[in-house]
């Protein structure tokens, strides 16, 4: 049996980690930390939007 993933279920959960990280940067007051967050979620969305074509 192979572990061949499904990129639809891959998408979604590429979108919740980016709406965590976008979650997680609007209560950190660290500049540099909230910079870092919006980027990895930047990434996320930009990896599931890949998936999903």
């Amino acid at each position: 049996m192979s572990k061949k993933s499904n990129p639809e279920k891959l998408a979604k959960i590429k979108i919740a980690l980016a709406e965590k990280y976008e979650r997680l940067a609007k209560i950190t007051p660290s500049v540099p930390k909230r910079a870092t967050m919006l980027r990895h979620a930047k990434s996320y969305r930009r990896q599931a939007e890949l998936l999903t074509r």
